[in-house]
């Protein structure tokens, strides 16, 4: 004779999941008489359709322009100011006329004339101006000497040889020979004395037989 062992916990596995499923249909039966899973359907379904229209309602954005067309897209023209030229009329100046006589040219400058001219206050002597070394070498011949004298009597700057005799020795001893002299201002016509110049000739000549 055949045994069978009887399990116990297997029983009450399917016992515990009958309940369940009689426990689960209980619950839905009550939630459609009361109305509860038809809102919560509800509420789920209009959450998807404002979820499906605010994706709908955003437009998407327009794509940026191409590149290419950006970097060719020539520069805005430039109108330059219109050129304005106003011409001012020039006045031309009014000649004043004048029925004035034009007035006299300025007068001459009067040159004094000298009455009296200008001298030495004694005349040099001439042979004691010779140079020795001149005497030696037999150099012998006239120097032309210019100077200037003040009204006061007084030499107006240096002497200068105004034609040379030809020898250096003989040029020197007739500057000297002016340096170391006095003279008298030239008189003029109004009887006071002048300024005035000179030109002297100071000739040096051998004696014979000297």
């Amino acid at each position: 004779m055949t045994a069978y062992v009887h399990d116990s916990g297997y029983l009450s596995r399917r016992t515990v999941v009958f309940f369940l499923i009689v426990a689960l249909h209980v619950l839905m039966i009550w939630g459609f008489a009361t109305g509860l899973v038809g809102s919560v359907v509800s509420q789920i379904t209009k959450d998807v359709e404002v979820s499906i229209i605010k994706q709908d309602e955003k437009e998407p954005e327009p794509p940026p322009p191409p590149k290419a067309d950006i970097e060719n897209k020539p520069p805005p023209v430039q109108v330059p100011p219109p050129i304005v030229n106003i011409q001012m009329p020039i006045e031309t100046p009014i000649a004043a006329v004048s029925n004035k006589p034009a007035p006299p040219p300025p007068p001459r400058p009067v040159v004094m004339q000298a009455v009296k001219p200008l001298e030495f206050v004694r005349p040099p002597d001439v042979d004691s101006y010779y140079p020795d070394q001149a005497r030696r070498l037999e150099q012998s011949g006239s120097v032309v000497v210019h100077w200037c004298v003040n009204p006061d009597g007084k030499r107006d700057g240096d002497p200068e040889v105004k034609t040379s005799s030809g020898f250096d020795l003989l040029d020197q001893a007739a500057l000297k020979m002016v340096r170391e002299s006095r003279f008298r201002a030239a008189v003029g016509t109004d009887g006071k004395p002048m300024h005035s110049c000179k030109d002297a000739k100071v000739t040096f000549k051998l004696k014979s037989g000297g």
